[in-house]
C-alpha cells in the first residue's frame, strides 16, 4: 500500500468517527489542576476514547481534543498540566489547524469576583458547556456561552462545522458587562483562537516546504550528534569537508503543510561509493559506530530523527551521496565530501621568518619567531590539526631547538581547512651555538605515520645589534621617483640580526619636506621598525630638484658612527640644469683653445 493510499484511509476513519457522533462529552468532576486565571485554554491532547472531550471536567487538564493539527502561530504558550495544549491571556491571537469535523475540547477562567465571562464562536457550535458553580447560558444558535457574575471557570466543547479551506474562530472575554449572551462581548478580550480547517488530504503529507532535512557539523565517533540529545541542529546544510575519521551528520523534521509532524510510514536513507549510514530517533554517543551498512531504515514514528554516515574509506578523501526516502518516495540526496589523512607538510617559506635569535621563547623580545606552514591529504585538501607541528632534525645553530608547544594568535595557531595554513613559533635554547643551521617540520597523522616537511635552512643570531650599514638604491633620482633606504643589521658574529629585533635608537635623517626634497611615504621608520631577513627598508618620495643629504644611525653593541652621505633629484635622465650649463661652459672653453691654437698654427706659415 502507497503512502499516500494509508494516509488517505487514516483520514478517513477519523472523518468517519466524527461523523457517527462517536465524539460526545460527558461531564465527570475532577482533581486536576484548574486552568490559570484569565486565560482560554484548547487542547492539543488527542481523544483516546472517540471523544472530544473525555472525562470531561472544569478543568483544562482533563480537556482532550479530536481533529486538531497544529499551532501555527507564535503566540499560545504550553500548559504545564494534563494533556498537551496552549493557552491565551491578555488579548493575544493565535492560529491553529483542525481537521473537518473537529472537536476542540476548551477551559475558561476569569478573575474578577463581578466579572461575567463568555465564549463566542464562529464556523461552528458550542456543546456540552458547564461551570463549577452558576448557569451557563447558550443563544439558540449555540454560537454564544455566557456566565454571569462570577468568576468560576467555564468548560466545552467547540464542535467545527466550517468547510475545508475556510476558518473557524474561538473568542473569551471577561467584564462586568457581560450580563447574557445578548452582551457576550461587552468586556475586555481574554484571546482568541483562529482555526484553519484542513483537507485531509493535506494533513500529514510530507511537504518540503514546511520540512527539514541538513546536513549538519560532523560529530567525532563517540560523540552525540545534533548536541543535547539532537536538539542542537541548524537550520542550513552545512557543506564544510569532514575532518578524517569522523562522521557524517544529516538531520530531518519531516512536517506536513500546516507544520504538523509527518510520523507514518518508514525512513530510509542509502549511500554510495562504500559508506555507511545509520538512520536513528535520538542518536546517542554508540550510533556514530553502528553504522555499518549502505542501508538502513526506521519505522516513522515522530517524524524528526538523524541520518549518521561513516567515511567511505578510512584516512582517505572521498564522498558519499545519501538518498533521504519515506516509504520509497525520494524527499532529498545530500553529498557528504572527507578529507583523508595529512599526507603531506609544507614550509611557506615566502611567509615565515628564517632567522631567529638564540635563546628565543614563545614570548620573545624579539618578536614573533613565526613560521608559517600547510598540512595537505594526499588528494591535496587542506586539513584541520588537532595538534601542532613539531621540529625535527636540527642541525648546526638549530641543535636542541624545538616549536613551541602554546595555541593562541600570537604563537602556535593550529592549521584550519578554512584558513589554509597554521603557524608555529621557533623556541631555541641559550648556547654558544649560532650562524647556519637546518631542521625540518614533523606531523604525524591518524595511523601514526611521520610526516615531515622539506629540510629548511635557518640563521641563528648569537646577540645583539653589533654592527649595521645603510644605504639607498640610486644616488640620483628623478622627480616623483620612490627612494629606498636599506638598513642591514649584523650581531657580533656577523650573523644577520634575528628576525624581528627592533631597530632600537634609530635617528634618520632625509633632508626635505612634503614640497622640497624628500619626504617619507608609506609607514615612516621608527624605533619600533623590526629587522625582518637582516634588514629593514624605508621609502621616500624624491620631490624638487637639488642636491640633498642623509644620515642614518642605530644604536649597537660596539658603538659606530651614523651613516651619512648626499643625494640628488634631477630631472633630465638624472643630468640637473647646473650640469648641464658646466658642460656648456666646458665646451665653450675647449673650442676656445681649438680655435687659438689653430690660428697659432697658421700665423707660423
Amino acid at each position: 500500500m502507497s503512502t499516500k493510499t494509508l494516509r488517505k484511509r487514516i483520514a478517513l476513519v477519523a472523518v468517519s468517527a466524527l461523523g457517527a457522533g462517536l465524539l460526545s462529552v460527558v461531564a465527570v468532576p475532577s482533581a486536576n489542576a484548574a486552568a490559570p486565571s484569565d486565560t482560554l485554554f484548547i487542547s492539543a491532547g488527542a481523544s483516546t476514547t472517540g471523544e472530544g472531550v473525555a472525562s470531561q471536567t472544569l478543568t483544562s487538564a482533563g480537556s482532550l481534543s479530536s481533529g486538531f493539527v497544529s499551532k501555527t502561530s507564535t503566540n499560545g504558550s504550553n500548559f504545564g498540566a494534563g494533556p498537551a495544549g496552549y493557552t491565551l491571556t491578555g488579548g493575544l491571537a493565535g492560529t491553529a489547524v483542525v481537521l473537518a469535523g473537529a472537536q476542540i475540547g476548551f477551559a475558561l477562567a476569569g478573575s474578577a469576583v463581578d466579572n461575567g465571562t463568555s465564549v463566542v464562536v464562529t464556523g461552528g457550535t458550542l456543546v456540552s458547556m458547564a461551570t463549577a458553580t452558576g448557569a451557563v447560558s447558550v443563544n439558540g444558535s449555540s454560537t454564544v456561552a455566557v456566565v454571569a457574575g462570577t468568576t468560576a471557570a467555564m468548560i466545552g466543547r467547540f464542535k467545527v462545522s466550517a468547510a475545508a479551506g475556510t476558518t473557524a474562530t474561538l473568542a473569551a472575554y471577561e467584564g462586568t458587562g457581560i450580563t447574557g449572551t445578548s452582551s457576550a462581548t461587552n468586556g475586555s478580550l481574554i484571546g482568541i483562537w483562529t482555526f484553519t480547517v484542513a483537507p485531509t488530504s493535506s494533513s500529514g503529507t510530507y511537504s518540503a516546504a514546511d520540512s527539514s532535512i541538513y546536513q549538519q557539523a560532523a560529530v567525532t565517533k563517540g560523540t552525540t550528534a545534533g548536541g543535547n540529545a539532537g536538539t542542537t541542529v541548524t537550520s542550513y546544510d552545512v557543506t564544510s569537508r569532514i575532518d578524517n575519521g569522523k562522521v557524517g551528520v544529516i538531520y530531518f523534521a519531516l512536517k506536513d503543510a500546516f507544520t504538523a509532524a509527518v510520523t507514518t510510514g518508514t525512513i530510509s536513507a542509502t549511500a554510495t561509493n562504500g559508506a555507511t549510514v545509520n538512520v536513528v530517533d535520538s542518536p546517542a554517543a554508540a550510533d556514530a559506530y553502528a553504522a555499518t551498512t549502505a542501508f538502513d531504515s526506521l519505522t516513522n514514528t515522530d517524524g524528526v530523527g538523524f541520518v549518521v554516515v561513516n567515511q567511505p574509506v578510512a584516512n582517505t578523501a572521498g564522498s558519499t551521496t545519501v538518498t533521504f526516502t519515506l516509504s520509497g518516495e525520494v524527499l532529498a540526496t545530500k553529498t557528504l565530501n572527507w578529507n583523508g589523512d595529512i599526507a603531506s607538510l609544507t614550509y611557506d617559506a615566502d611567509n615565515s621568518n628564517n632567522m631567529f635569535n638564540n635563546g628565543a621563547t614563545e614570548d620573545s623580545a624579539y618578536g614573533w619567531s613565526g613560521i608559517v606552514y600547510v598540512a595537505k591529504d594526499a588528494a591535496g585538501n587542506k586539513v584541520n590539526l588537532t595538534t601542532l607541528p613539531t621540529l625535527s632534525s636540527g642541525t648546526g645553530s638549530l641543535v636542541g631547538a624545538s616549536l613551541g608547544a602554546t595555541q593562541n594568535t600570537t604563537s602556535g595557531v593550529l592549521q584550519s581547512a578554512a584558513v589554509g595554513y597554521g603557524t608555529a613559533t621557533m623556541v631555541v635554547p641559550t648556547s654558544a651555538l649560532n650562524g647556519a643551521g637546518t631542521y625540518k617540520l614533523k606531523l604525524s597523522n591518524s595511523a601514526g605515520t611521520s610526516i615531515y616537511s622539506a629540510v629548511i635552512n635557518a640563521t641563528v643570531s648569537n646577540g645583539g645589534l653589533n654592527s649595521f650599514a645603510a644605504a639607498f638604491d640610486k644616488t640620483s633620482y628623478a622627480p616623483g621617483e620612490i627612494a629606498v633606504l636599506t638598513v642591514t643589521g649584523k650581531d657580533v658574529y656577523g650573523n644577520a640580526i634575528a628576525d624581528g629585533t627592533a631597530a632600537a635608537g634609530l635617528s634618520l635623517t632625509v633632508a626635505g619636506s612634503s614640497t622640497a626634497g624628500f619626504f617619507s611615504v608609506g609607514t615612516a621608520c621608527s624605533t619600533a621598525t623590526a629587522f625582518y631577513a637582516g634588514v629593514f627598508k624605508c621609502k621616500f618620495a624624491a620631490n624638487t630638484e637639488g642636491a640633498w643629504s642623509y644620515s642614518v644611525d642605530v644604536t649597537t653593541a660596539t658603538p659606530q658612527s651614523a651613516t651619512v652621505g648626499s643625494l640628488k633629484i634631477t630631472s633630465g635622465g638624472g643630468v640637473s640644469n647646473a650640469d648641464v650649463l658646466k658642460a656648456i661652459v666646458s665646451l665653450i672653453a675647449s673650442i676656445n683653445k681649438q680655435i687659438a691654437a689653430l690660428q697659432k698654427a697658421l700665423l707660423k706659415k
